[in-house]
């Protein structure tokens, strides 16, 4: 699997109901990425493994991406702003990620496409 057919896949996956809780009352179907990043860092470790990587904003929000062989990978990053400035990352354990409702449902939805 390349990268690239994995996020045209999430892409068709992502939905208000994949949306981060507190994010779906903005989300809007133009803009899919929108409060994704949590389910995407997930999978694209299930699919490439490397580390997940987090994201603290001053404002409290947190953003999710992955490292994988040192380069960033970060499919959900076109819901921010192109200048926006990230704080420096920190790597996470998978086992310390709590909510896994979004995820399943991503995944599971994305299985049937990449089935197509």
């Amino acid at each position: 699997m390349k990268i690239g057919r994995l996020k045209k896949a999430l892409e068709k996956s992502w939905g208000k109901d994949t949306c981060y809780k507190p994010m779906k009352k903005d989300y809007e179907k133009n803009h899919p990425s929108y409060g994704q990043c949590y389910g995407t860092a997930l999978i694209v470790n299930d699919f490439f493994g490397g580390k997940i990587l987090r994201y603290k904003f001053p404002e409290g929000a947190d953003h999710f991406s992955n490292l994988i062989e040192g380069k960033e990978v970060d499919l959900t990053r076109e819901q921010f702003d192109k200048d926006e400035k990230f704080p420096k990352p920190e790597v996470i354990e998978r086992k310390d990620l709590k909510s896994k409702e979004i995820y399943v449902l991503l995944k599971k939805r994305l299985m049937k496409i990449l089935k197509k």
